[in-house]
């Protein structure tokens, strides 16, 4: 099965994110009225994303289980692995070159010194004053690279590799509540990272035929969303680091993070799931295009925003053109640019790397009937 609105959904959530950077660069956009909910709302879209890579992992790993007969272990483990890399790296080393560029020739200062090498590798890349929204892709680096221990360790039984990371990382987090950790462990053991684990509670009661609807529900995740997102305001954030430390607060809001968006956000994903398995309800072409092409929406358009912002300011237009025109007119040149970079860099990459590392291409879709995913 495709599942193609998860695939919507992929698109809902990178759209979210967009909409919560596109009032960061153009200085009077930055007190415009519905600055505020943008930024409140916006982010939510990388817990949906993050409940989504757990779902999407785990049917990839039921695959990767599935072929251990034919290929054997190694191999198995060997093939997730690679199949995550090029979906990943290729294109995120990309954006990143092309940021550099970008900030040796804009930036009226140099950035902080950064360690290329974490940057490069998603390794603790936080900050990243290059390409910001990366930090996400080191929290999906992190369970993927669990995920294939999991594999390596445990073959068939490697959802057990799972339960044990997911188990060591709750009570981490509920440990922190009287005992906050320090750096590194903040990382390590990110409650935030517990949102995989709602995702791949929701492909096991899919696996299992557990296909509910329940419009109220439904209605509760939204609502749920919507109250959570008071308690993740960004300016609540400066008095908890205040109180906490940056570090412990941090830690914190991802926990709150789980709490408030991760958990309505599985419901949400489910309840769309059951909706198309029952064939009650599709999401719209447009939707499922646009999560194909997620990827390249979420790691171009940040970039986009800021060197359009720049240029506009360089030649002392900000002043003469509407400040809502030109938002607008950033967010249609970062799609714009996302979607040519889609098809033009993102699925060559892919077939190309997959043909020479894999002997076969990897396929854009990835829910696609027997190929591997994002």
């Amino acid at each position: 099965m495709s599942y193609r609105n998860i695939q919507a959904m992929r698109a809902i959530a990178a759209l979210l994110v967009v909409s919560c950077h596109s009032f960061q660069n153009i200085q009077p956009m930055r007190a415009y009225w519905a600055r505020p909910f943008f930024l409140a709302v916006g982010p939510m879209g990388v817990d949906i994303f993050f409940v989504i890579s757990g779902f999407i992992i785990y049917q990839v790993m039921q695959r990767s289980i599935a072929g251990m007969d034919a290929m054997g272990r190694g191999q198995a483990v060997y093939t997730f692995a690679m199949k995550r890399f090029i979906r990943i790296y290729p294109l995120y080393w990309i954006v990143f070159a092309a940021s550099c560029l970008w900030v040796a020739w804009a930036a009226p200062l140099t950035p902080p010194p950064e360690r290329l090498f974490r940057l490069l590798a998603l390794v603790g890349n936080w900050p990243n004053y290059r390409v910001p929204v990366a930090w996400t892709l080191t929290f999906e680096i992190y369970f993927y690279a669990v995920a294939a221990l999991s594999l390596l360790l445990f073959a068939r039984r490697a959802m057990a590799g799972l339960v044990i990371w997911f188990v060591v990382v709750g009570g981490a987090a509920l440990l922190d509540l009287w005992l906050p950790w320090g750096k590194p462990l903040d990382f390590v053991f990110a409650p935030i990272v517990l949102e995989f684990l709602l995702g791949v509670a929701v492909a096991l009661l899919i696996d299992r035929g557990i296909h509910r609807f329940h419009g109220a529900l439904l209605v509760g995740a939204v609502v749920w969303l919507s109250v959570g997102t008071l308690f993740l305001r960004p300016s609540l954030f400066p008095s908890r680091a205040a109180h906490w430390g940056v570090d412990v607060a941090i830690s914190r809001t991802f926990g709150l993070h789980l709490v408030c968006w991760g958990i309505p956000a599985a419901i949400l994903v489910y309840e769309v799931i059951v909706l198309e398995i029952g064939r009650q309800w599709i999401m719209p072409r447009l939707l499922q295009y646009l999560g194909n092409a997620s990827f390249s929406i979420y790691l171009w358009h940040f970039a986009v925003f800021t060197a359009v912002a720049e240029i506009f300011a360089r030649l002392g237009w900000v002043s003469l053109v509407n400040p809502v025109a030109l938002t607008v007119l950033m967010i249609a040149m970062a799609m714009g640019i996302a979607l040519l970079s889609y098809h033009w860099l993102e699925k060559p990459l892919l077939r190309v790397l997959g043909l020479r590392i894999l002997g076969r291409g990897v396929p854009s879709h990835s829910l696609e009937a027997g190929v591997g995913a994002r």
